[in-house]
Order: structure tokens, then sequence, then C-alpha cells
């Protein structure tokens, strides 16, 4: 009897538990070997629609932005906050059933747009590609493209996105599968496009190529390789709040390769 009471209580206790933190970091690197800036990535649980925290740091290790993700039903299309104190440029995303209400600044010395917009059925927010690859993973492994409505925050507007499957590869020794993505529309053709590599394992991303959605020291957003060498790892809380308290830099000094 007392088992079977504390089997009727387990439910209750773990719907309670505090997802398990997860890290993990990415390396962000130019065509010429240079290192741009490093990724750390915290999530709490392993689901694509757990809330997510991202921080960008020099390459000697400094942070110089944060971007929050809230948990979501949602994943593709998603809200957030971001805060770039080397650009100066921010973003709040509030994303609805219905409507995405947004607030950008280009950079510091912009003035800041707000605008609200409906959202589409496929739309794509952000770094919302990511689960959008997975939830699509096997239409696209039978050679069928997806197409998706990728929000620009800075124009404020939607535009449409084709995924396409490249094949299968191997990427550090392990089995994995490479993706190219391109705005779908006459200037497709002469905007960057994008490419992507996931692991068959776990569907996680391995490798980002194209523009970073984050401004260099001039101004730009350059053209950069993100590598994930390892998968995300269980860290403690102590961790993570030490790294959400350090403050943001505004420069990032010359960085060797």
């Amino acid at each position: 009897m007392r088992a079977y009471a504390c089997l009727l209580l387990l439910p209750a206790w773990a719907a309670h538990a505090e997802p398990t933190l997860l890290r993990s970091e990415g390396v962000a690197t130019t065509a010429d070997g240079r290192v741009a800036y490093r990724e750390v990535h915290w999530q709490q649980g392993p689901q694509d629609g757990a809330e997510r925290w991202v921080e960008y740091r020099c390459g000697s290790g400094q942070p110089f932005a944060r971007k929050q993700l809230p948990a979501t039903r949602r994943p593709a299309a998603r809200g957030y906050r971001l805060q770039d104190r080397r650009s100066g440029q921010t973003a709040e995303l509030d994303v609805s059933t219905s409507a995405v209400q947004l607030q950008w600044r280009e950079a510091a010395d912009a003035a800041p747009v707000k605008a609200r917009l409906a959202l589409p059925e496929d739309a794509v927010i952000d770094a919302g590609f990511d689960a959008a690859v997975r939830q699509h993973w096997g239409t696209l492994l039978r050679g069928e493209p997806v197409t998706l409505s990728f929000l620009v925050p800075g124009r404020q507007r939607f535009y449409p996105l084709k995924v396409q499957h490249r094949g299968a590869q191997q990427w550090q020794g392990q089995p994995a599968q490479a993706f190219a993505v391109r705005l779908d529309a006459w200037y497709g053709a002469v905007a960057p496009g994008l490419s992507l590599v996931y692991a068959d394992a776990d569907r996680r991303l391995l490798e980002f190529n194209g523009t970073s959605n984050l401004r260099d020291a001039h101004g730009r957003y350059p053209q950069v390789r993100v590598a994930f060498q390892k998968p995300p790892l269980p860290a403690s809380r102590s961790q993570w709040q030490r790294e959400q308290d350090a403050p943001l830099v505004s420069a990032c000094g010359v960085t060797a390769r």
C-alpha cells in the first residue's frame, strides 16, 4: 500500500520538478578563419519550445550581447529580447496567436521603429528556422522543398524562405544532413543564402553558414560559419546565474585565429 501511495505521488512531484538546464557553445568564424564571436546557448530542458537564453561573447570571452527567448508552444515563431552593447542594437518581439508586435533599433544612434504584423501560419522568427527544419524533417529528406515566411524585423515584414535538402554527408566523423536556405522570390538569386548541417542521430544543428544576425564593429552583418562541436550538456543554475550577471562590454579587442 505504501509503495502504491508513492507511485500516486510521483506524477505530481515530477510535474513540479525543475527542468534541467542545458548548455552548449558555438564558435563563429569569418572566411579568413578569424573568430568573430562565440555563442553560449542555455536551454530549460530538451524540448524545442523550452525557454532559452543566448549570450554572444568576444573571442576573449567577454559578453557583448544577450538574447532571451520565452517558452512557447510554437518554437518556429517565438518572440525574443535582444540587447547588443557593441552595436547598440535592441529588439523586443512579442508574439500572440495571430500577430507579432515588434520594437527594433538597428544601432545606438538609429531611431527605433515599431510595428504590428499579422502572423502567417508558416511564420519563422529569428533562429526559429532551427526548429522548423526539425518539424519538416521527413518532408525535406524526401526531397520536397519547404517554403516558410521569415520575419526580417529591420524591414518590418515577412519574406518567403525556401528550405531544401542537399544530401547526406560526414561532419567531423558523424553522419549528417545538409540543407540550403534561400529567399523564395526573384531577389533570392542575388540575396545571400544559408547552408545548415544537422546531425542524423539527434537532428541537432552542427553548422551554420550564412549572414550573422549581429552587426560587427563596422556596422555590417558579416558572413560567418558557426560550428557547434558538442551537444548540449547539463550545467548548474549557479553557472547560468554567473554568466547572466556578467556585465556586457561595448567593444571587443582584436581576436587571433
